[in-house]
């Protein structure tokens, strides 16, 4: 495994919440945690993978995509100022939204969680957030294509009102218990994120 990351061709970015500044989201490639992905890979709420990686596998998985982290601050949130660089040292990944795209013209949202301990904060909604905005008209331009699997319902209308992906095809996964969805989009029609 190399040590140093590729980049995405998209800077990293790092998002805060006023409200509660214990979470952040970042696509700073040095703070995935190969380990922490591996272990939420290993448990049953991320279904879709059905067992973890080989880690220089997941590594180049996580490196060769632009990847959102959602992460916990290890540290007392009193002592985190905009001077503290986040590192693995102080932080905990609790979260991610894996994101296949050259960079302008097509982006396929894969392996979106977080962790249920932290579910139910508004942490999901928000990491989904930052993807849209990430591949905004603004930002992206040339965007063509949004597409992503799931087979959850709500999720679906939760990326609808997100991204406007309508869905376009089934998949009978027998192995799985479940059928998913392959969702589409041709940007930039997407409706308001509020």
């Amino acid at each position: 495994m190399s040590s140093t990351p590729p980049t995405s061709g998209l800077p990293p970015k790092t998002w805060t919440r006023d409200t509660n500044r214990e979470f952040f989201i970042s696509t700073e490639p040095k703070l995935l945690s190969v380990k922490a992905v591996n272990a939420a890979y290993a448990r049953d709420f991320v279904y879709w993978v059905q067992r973890p990686f080989p880690e220089e596998v997941l590594w180049q998985m996580l490196h060769g995509a632009l990847s959102f982290g959602v992460y916990r601050w290890t540290q007392p949130v009193e002592s985190v100022n905009d001077s503290t660089i986040p590192s693995s040292e102080n932080t905990e990944q609790i979260g991610l939204a894996r994101v296949v795209t050259d960079g302008c013209s097509f982006v396929y949202l894969s392996d979106t969680y977080v962790l249920p301990e932290y579910q139910g904060s508004g942490l999901g909604k928000w990491l989904v957030g930052c993807v849209a905005e990430t591949f905004c008209k603004e930002n992206m331009p040339y965007l063509r294509r949004v597409m992503l699997l799931t087979d959850d319902e709500r999720m679906q209308a939760f990326y609808t009102k997100i991204f406007g992906v309508k869905v376009i095809g089934r998949e009978e996964r027998k192995d799985m218990g479940r059928d998913l969805v392959f969702m589409c989009a041709r940007p930039h029609e997407q409706p308001s994120l509020e």
